[in-house]
This record gives structure tokens, sequence and C-alpha cells, in this order.
């Protein structure tokens, strides 16, 4: 398998197919492969789903991408095993970048993203570019700005370098925001001042690294996650990154509350990247 590839695990619902609109824009500005990768449970459907998948991909307008079908439970979820499974196909292609949907299964809404979409954020070690259920099916690129959101945190930070890269690489331009509170306490100018600084500092930064000049705004709302999907929908061609980390123990819980309502709530791919150290 190429390591320079567009992985992007589906199965045969409208949700999941989406992930193959920013697959194919991400292909174009980049130049990657697309590899769809969809898991059967029975090999008598493995003909009829690759025809499927491959009349999907011309309808996209996908040029020459592979397609696998694999045979596997999908009652315990195809992830984690040595054979058969999706992590066996990513790992195969340590360099590729993975894009899929993300869906609730569950009545419990803190679950955001399904399981195998949550494992393999938790496994992979680059970027998962995520389409949420609130995705749009007019977002069809070319990817033009990069959202990179922070909240002042080194964790938060993580995801500059490998948005930076990104941007490079497919011409898109680079925007840092943080969300504030609206605070109506006489420190909140200075607060506001203060993360300004931050965001200008952290502009600098990467154009010293990286050599292209990078915009920056604070935004204010109580709701971070609604607050940058509303910000995010003024801009035509975006995706959103940002750092997903878990306060619980839960492991499907992968993702950051803001991370989650994000995804949730935001129109656009984002761009998720969990650290290893997290």
């Amino acid at each position: 398998m190429s390591s320079q590839e567009l992985i992007v695990p589906v199965e045969w619902s409208r949700r999941s197919l989406a992930a193959l609109t920013p697959a194919n824009v991400l292909s174009r500005q980049t130049g990657r492969s697309v590899h769809i990768v969809s898991i059967i449970p029975t090999e008598s459907q493995s003909e009829e789903r690759r025809k499927a998948l491959q009349g999907e991909a011309e309808r996209r307008g996908i040029e020459n991408p592979t397609i696998s079908v694999l045979k596997a439970d999908l009652n315990t979820v195809p992830i984690g095993e040595e054979e058969g499974t999706l992590m066996r196909v990513i790992r195969e292609s340590p360099d590729a970048m993975v894009c899929m949907a993300t869906h609730a299964r569950t009545a419990i809404g803190d679950i955001l993203l399904g399981s195998v979409a949550s494992d393999i954020l938790n496994r992979s070690d680059t970027p998962v570019v995520l389409t949420g259920p609130q995705f749009s099916a007019d977002w069809q690129g070319p990817l033009q700005t990069l959202l990179v959101c922070l909240d002042g945190s080194a964790l938060s930070e993580a995801v500059i370098e490998p948005a930076a890269a990104l941007a490079k690489t497919t011409g898109a331009s680079l925007m840092l925001i943080q969300v504030q509170s609206p605070d109506v306490h006489h420190t909140a100018l200075a607060q506001d001042a203060a993360e300004s600084g931050y965001l200008q500092s952290k502009a600098a930064e990467i154009r010293r690294n990286h050599g292209f000049e990078v915009n920056w705004d604070v935004l204010h709302g109580k709701d971070p996650g609604k607050t940058i999907a509303e910000y995010v929908a003024g801009y035509p061609g975006a995706m959103v990154a940002m750092t997903t980390h878990g306060h619980t123990g839960i492991r499907k819980l992968t993702v950051g509350s803001v991370a989650r309502d994000v995804v949730h709530a935001i129109n656009c791919p984002v761009y998720g990247f969990r650290p290893k150290d997290s």
C-alpha cells in the first residue's frame, strides 16, 4: 500500500459516504490517492459492495480509487485486532491520512463518535479528518481556510504543526481562533487583550517557522462548540483543526467536550489530532 493515501472507512449509509467528499477534495489538493475501505459481515456481500462503492466513487468524480472490502464480525467492532481490520489497513500506510464520518449510535449524549471512529482517532499517529452529523452537502471544496482552535494550553497547540503542514500543502490560509466567554466582569477587557496577544504571538511563531501569513481572531460565546460552528459557517471551503483529548476513563469518550461539540455542530470537516501524551 502507498503511504501517500487518503484512507476512507465507510459503511453503506449516506452519513458514512459523506466522508468521500472531503477525501476527494484533499486528494486533488495534496496529490494523495483515495483508498476506500469497507467492512462486511459475510464474504457473499463482497462483490456487491465493491461494485456499489466503485459506482459511488465515479459519481463523485474520485479518480482511480483503491477499494478494499474486508470481512469481519461487525458485532465485535473491527478495531484493534491484527488481521482483517481497519487498523491493519491504516498501519500498513503509516503516513496515510484517514478521513471518516462520525455518528451517534447511543442515547447517551456524550458519546458522539461511533466506536470505530473513536478508536481510530485514539490509535492514530496522525490527524483524522472527521465529518459530523451536521456536515453539509454544500461543502464541496476546495479547502480554502484552515481554522486552528487554541485555548492557551500546550495540548491545544499540538495541532499547529500538522495544520500548518496541511495548509502549506493545499495552499489554504491559516486562521487561529480562541473562544472567550462574554463575561461582564471588569477583568474581561484585560482577558480579551491577553488572549489577543497570545494569538498574535502564535501567529508570529508560525510565520517564522513556516514562512506564510497567519490571521487570528478572538471569538465570544458561552457555548464554545456552537460559537466556533457559527463563526466557521462564514468561511467557504473551511476546515477546523483542533486537538482532541479525553477527560474520562470511558474508552469511547476520546474527545474533550469542546471538540465533541464542534464535531457535532459544525457543517464542515474537522481535522482532529490526539497527541499520544494526552
